[in-house]
């Protein structure tokens, strides 16, 4: 049965079945990316969860699906752009894990 990883406040829980997102997201706009900075493919950063990696899906709730090159991935509303080492280091994962595949 297939396990699902959902970040929260105090780190990752696993869950045997996939969080119900479908509240609106709650977070401070302060520590949201707007959804014109947070386009499909752009590296982020989650600002609560420190995990990093890129957008997969955002969902019209305001709440954003990433996934890291290692294949985990969790729903966050807290994100802002990767930066220039924070881009360097995903973009090395991508590599990484595109070898091993």
């Amino acid at each position: 049965t297939p396990l699902y990883v959902a970040a929260g406040a105090h780190g990752f829980n696993l869950a045997p079945c996939a969080p119900a997102l479908s509240d609106p997201c709650d977070c401070p706009e302060s520590v949201q990316v707007p959804l014109t900075r947070a386009p499909i493919g752009a590296l982020v950063v989650d600002t609560v969860a420190g995990g990093s990696g890129r957008v997969v899906e955002v969902e019209a709730s305001g709440m954003v699906l990433v996934r890291h090159p290692n294949g985990l991935m969790w729903r966050s509303c807290t994100l802002r752009p990767a930066g220039p080492v924070e881009r360097l280091n995903l973009l090395a994962a991508d590599a990484v894990h595109a070898d091993r595949g």
